[in-house]
């Protein structure tokens, strides 16, 4: 009796197993496919693009290369797999970087100036965004700021907001994302509550004193203030 019973747990088993080793078998092909893919077009390739290498759905090929992006981290190899705004890319390991410079000519590298930098941060903070909130954040005109980050690739127009004149609206790109390393939109760094502060107080102390204008802030406009800050903070996250 108890070895009829051992013998259809064991049948029942069997087919699992199967199952389960044809699952493996096929993400491994996906897998296999996914690093062609990656290593033959070099840059960002979207989620859609390797299903359809792969033949199969999005949500499929998006496990399939995490999958993969896991097991080139873990194995410390020359090569990873990175997933950038919901795009993966075949990259160099960062600790090859030593070896690579003896026989390849160091790229010239855009220079990112004060105000480049600062630009580039309310676009990454508040996309997508305007020339003209980024002008009002800043207090000066930006055109050749912004016009700076679209020829280096790391800023993008998205569309025209619905408003008058239809303004272009402004994001960051998959070579924002790539160069700074950061994988999504979400894994921007949070500003402390005590920096924004601070960074208000420096804007206040910049901007010129418009004549009779009091010391402290009338009622109203102190709550328009402290309504403004949480509405950026809001949008920051």
């Amino acid at each position: 009796m108890e070895q009829e019973q051992t013998r259809a747990a064991a049948e029942e088993k069997e087919p699992l197993e199967a199952e389960e080793r044809d699952e493996a078998k096929e993400r491994e092909q996906q897998e296999a496919v996914i690093t062609a893919v990656l290593f033959a077009l070099g840059g960002c390739v979207e989620v859609s693009d390797l299903a359809k290498a792969c033949g199969c759905d999005a949500k499929a090929a998006r496990k399939a290369a995490r999958s993969l992006a896991e097991k080139t981290e873990a194995s410390k190899g020359p090569l990873l797999v990175k997933e950038f705004d919901g795009g993966f890319q075949m990259c160099t390991n960062p600790a090859y970087y030593e070896n690579l410079i003896r026989v390849v000519t160091n790229p010239k590298k855009p220079v990112l100036t004060d105000v480049v930098m600062e630009t580039l941060a309310i676009i990454a903070f508040q996309h997508p965004t305007t020339k003209a909130e980024i002008e009002k954040i800043r207090g000066v005109k930006s055109d050749h700021a912004v016009n700076r980050l679209i020829e280096y690739g790391l800023v993008e127009e998205t569309g025209r907001l619905d408003a008058p004149g239809r303004p272009a609206l402004f994001a960051p790109t998959k070579e924002f994302y790539r160069r700074f390393g950061i994988e999504t939109g979400t894994g921007l760094p949070k500003l402390r509550p005590e920096l924004v502060e601070e960074l208000v107080e420096e804007v206040r102390e910049e901007l010129p004193e418009e004549p009779g204008a009091s010391e402290n802030p009338a009622p109203e406009e102190s709550a328009a203030l402290s309504e403004d800050r949480k509405t950026g903070e809001e949008q920051g996250r």
